[in-house]
């Protein structure tokens, strides 16, 4: 009964870009200024990176964005996706997993406030993917929301987001699964009918991204 419910029609619409060409070098591009994260290479206090004057970036930058981030290596990852996710729409997917990295990152911060910064700094671009149709991003934040990660806790946005990630049209196309048993059962556990009522008013409310142009909030 939790899940019956009619909502995100306009969600059948491909909602994810093709990736655009990257220019070839991105001048005094920092990384995210809240979590010290910047270019590869030189550490900084607090276990980021100090992001240089000038980078240039890779061929093919997504590609070794995802390789370093697989290998473990996402502190030289996350400059490249920070910079493909300035570049806005295309970059949806670069904007999720610089998300990701910077969780990554935070597990080996030297201080409480470091790790904070970066996790915060992490469920913001999280966040903003989520808001563009990103399945992905949209499925990775009812977690943000349950554990609290960078954001407050709140299980009724985690339902929210649940709801609207099962209704995503993008994730149907794409043969993507449903919410993970795990998950939703922590929902369930978490929810009560009331406040499942309150997360189904708040995925209807959400507009789709082909209606939002609006896509930080």
């Amino acid at each position: 009964m939790k899940r019956k419910l009619a909502i995100l029609a306009l969600m059948a619409a491909a909602c994810m870009s093709s990736l655009a060409e990257a220019g070839t070098s991105i001048q005094n591009q920092p990384g995210p200024a809240q979590g010290g994260i910047g270019g590869p290479g030189s550490a900084a206090p607090g276990g980021g990176v100090e992001p240089p004057r000038y980078f240039q970036l890779p061929p093919e930058p997504e590609a070794r964005a995802d390789d370093l981030r697989l290998n473990g290596r996402c502190n030289e990852a996350i400059p490249i996706y920070g910079a493909l996710a300035d570049l806005g729409r295309g970059y949806e997917l670069a904007e999720f997993n610089l998300g990701q990295c910077l969780i990554e990152v935070s597990k080996n911060a030297q201080d409480a406030q470091q790790a904070a910064n970066l996790k915060r700094e992490a469920a913001r671009h999280i966040l903003k993917a989520a808001n563009t149709g990103l399945p992905n991003a949209q499925l990775a934040l009812v977690t943000v929301y349950l554990d609290g990660v960078g954001i407050g806790s709140d299980p009724v946005e985690a339902g929210k987001w649940s709801l609207i990630y099962h209704s995503n049209g993008t994730r149907m196309a794409l043969g993507l699964p449903d919410v993970p048993s795990e998950v939703q059962a922590r929902l369930d556990a978490a929810l009560t009918d009331k406040t499942w009522s309150d997360a189904q008013s708040r995925a209807a409310a959400w507009t789709p991204p082909t209606l939002n142009a609006n896509t930080d909030n």
